[in-house]
């Protein structure tokens, strides 16, 4: 049953916004061990797992992914074990990235001398963890791709890995391509199967092609930032456009561009477009960070009879200060889509903002609900993560021993159905001018 409340604003002109409480707290079944345990997460269908990275020093069996499954009871039981990355090698970081689709958990495993990273690749089974890892997924034999998992996807049919360094390196530098690619495979009956590349031409210098991935049976979005943000000992760099290109399937099978989204000229001083999206067919929201500084903002695209069209920015209500996360999570569900700000602010709460954005009836987007939980979280972290399946969202909630917060997991929420959203018509921050007169009838002198 949902526990429903409303948020009020500080602001008269602002609509109250509803808000909903978790579904189920979910915390891990051991003792955990990555400082950043729960800062990843995925759900899919009756599956939510949460992890964090994890490095090697004498390799091994590396690493903990907690997972939940829901009973016919209603309840999320956690599996006894928690799955560890087997046979990774003294140096290697497991469990930066993370990818959950159907039966498949994809999980990065990151090599820091100059050779190629690799992916672990698992499927769901009846052990004590819930998984069974199968093997690697490898680049191509010939140049080396250390970047080789910089980020994940799945539609649990087909696999999305690219090869932009979205690695945390520390002191190292970042391993810059002129023309990334984003390597595709799908199982068969024989195990998983290399079946290409996507690749965006060189002469338009896609330096970061592949930054953001997201997938749907059919489609696959990829987001392109002229640059993303860089470490303070890391040299900025950037690329030629910033533009996130959507790929569908066509009849004969073979993947062609359905649409090549751009910014607005509003926004097109922001180098990070396409730093995050996530979509359903027919509804795309793009991160884009100002990368020079620390703005950011939302934006929305539709696909309409003549292809896709700018739609919109997501802007949260006046008493929601967003920061400079705003929108590094972003999930979308029938068509309404959930941004995630750790940095936010509202009044003397912790920093953090989970909320969701629906079209009201004049087509406007509108914050339209938020997700608050009742338990504890970290202190600018709420946000940080966030995945969606249906109408479940699963919410980061990672682990901080000082602040009390162990082992670390996940929150789920689950949202109402599409149609009793209601959107506000009224804009965020704006009050409509009364056309009353107030001045006062002119007075009957006496005589």
């Amino acid at each position: 049953m949902l526990a429903l409340s409303v948020v009020l604003s500080s602001a008269l002109s602002v609509p109250p916004i509803p808000s909903i409480t978790q579904t189920a707290v979910l915390d891990a079944p051991s003792p955990t061990v990555s400082p950043t345990f729960g800062i990843l997460v995925g759900i899919s269908g009756s599956r939510i797992v949460a992890t964090g990275a994890d490095p090697s020093k004498s390799g091994g069996a590396v690493g903990q992914i907690a997972t939940f499954e829901f009973q016919p009871t209603g309840e999320w039981k956690p599996f006894r074990e928690m799955q560890a990355v087997e046979q990774v090698l003294p140096g290697e970081m497991a469990l930066g990235r993370i990818a959950l689709g159907g039966s498949v958990l994809l999980a990065s495993i990151e090599r820091r001398d100059g050779s190629s990273s690799s992916v672990a690749t698992f499927r769901s089974d009846e052990t004590n963890s819930g998984w069974k890892q199968e093997g690697r997924l490898i680049a191509p034999a010939g140049a080396a791709e250390p970047a080789f998992g910089g980020v994940l996807a799945t539609d649990g049919v087909i696999v999305g890995v690219s090869t932009v360094d979205m690695r945390v390196l520390g002191e190292l530098p970042r391993t810059v391509q002129v023309s990334p690619k984003v390597f595709l495979f799908d199982h068969t009956a024989t195990g998983w199967n290399g079946m290409g590349y996507l690749q965006r031409e060189a002469e338009k210098q896609p330096t970061f092609f592949g930054a953001s991935l997201a997938m749907i049976p059919g489609q696959v979005v990829i987001g392109c930032p002229k640059a993303i943000p860089a470490a303070p000992h890391q040299k900025l760099v950037t690329g030629g456009d910033s533009v996130v290109v959507v790929y569908r399937l066509n009849a004969q099978g073979q993947w062609a561009i359905d649409g090549e989204l751009m910014p607005p000229p509003e926004r097109r001083d922001y180098l990070g477009f396409g730093t995050v999206v996530a979509a359903d067919t027919s509804v795309i929201a793009v991160r884009s960070a100002q990368v020079t500084g620390p703005g950011a903002a939302v934006l929305v695209y539709r696909r309409t009879e003549s292809g896709w069209v700018y739609d919109g920015e997501l802007v949260p209500t006046i008493d929601v200060t967003s920061g400079a996360g705003w929108g590094i999570a972003l999930g979308v569900s029938d068509g309404q889509i959930l941004v995630g700000d750790p940095t936010a602010l509202r009044g003397d709460q912790t920093p953090g903002y989970v909320g969701l954005f629906a079209r009201n009836a004049r087509g406007e987007w509108a914050e339209s609900l938020r997700l608050t939980p009742t338990v504890p979280v970290t202190s600018a972290r709420w946000g940080v993560a966030l995945r969606v399946d249906g109408r479940r969202v699963v919410v980061a909630r990672p682990q901080n021993e000082r602040e009390g917060i162990t082992p670390g997991g996940a929150i789920l929420f689950t949202l109402p159905v599409a149609s009793e959203i209601v959107a506000p018509t009224t804009k965020p921050g704006t009050t409509e001018a009364s056309g009353t007169p107030l001045l006062a009838p002119t007075a009957t002198q006496p005589k």
